[in-house]
C-alpha cells in the first residue's frame, strides 16, 4: 500500500474507487449534477462520480461550479473525496460548499501512483493519502 502526504483543502474523509482524469475539472459543464454522470461530449461520459475519489488535474469554471456542486450534493451525486495536483479558489469553494474532503500538492504525483480502479482512502483533515491497487 502506498501512502502520500498532501495539504488538505476541505476536511473530512472519503474512500472508495479512482477515477483517474488527466484533464481540468468542473462541476458545471462536465458533470450532470442530477445524475451524478459526466456529460456526453466529456471524455468520461456516462461514468457516475458519485462515491468515488476523483483525481484530476487542475480545476475550471466560474461561479456556477460551486452552485453544480451543492445540486450534486442534494442529489447524492459528489465524489466521496477529490484530489488535485493544484486547487484554484472556485473548486476549493465547491468542495466546501458540498462538504467534499479534497486535498492537493501532493508530496507526489498523483497521476504517476493512481490509476482508474485502483482503492484509495482520502483523509484530508490528517492530509494522508492511501492508495490499493486493483488486483
Amino acid at each position: 500500500m502506498e501512502r502520500l502526504k498532501g495539504h488538505k483543502v476541505s476536511e473530512g474523509k472519503g474512500e472508495g474507487e479512482a477515477i483517474v482524469y488527466k484533464g481540468p475539472f468542473t462541476f458545471f459543464g462536465d458533470l450532470d449534477p442530477l445524475t451524478g454522470k459526466f456529460i456526453e461530449n466529456h471524455e468520461l461520459r456516462g461514468m457516475h462520480l458519485a462515491n468515488k475519489v476523483f483525481i484530476f488535474t487542475r480545476g475550471r469554471g466560474s461561479s456556477q461550479t460551486a452552485r453544480a456542486a451543492y445540486e450534486a450534493k442534494q442529489a447524492g451525486n459528489t465524489p466521496a473525496a477529490m484530489i488535485c495536483l493544484e486547487v484554484d479558489t472556485v473548486m476549493a469553494a465547491a468542495a466546501l460548499l458540498a462538504g467534499i474532503p479534497f486535498m492537493d500538492r501532493l508530496d507526489k504525483n498523483p497521476f504517476d501512483l493512481i490509476e482508474t480502479g485502483d482503492y484509495v482512502k482520502v483523509n484530508a483533515t490528517q492530509g494522508v493519502v492511501e492508495i490499493r491497487k486493483k488486483v
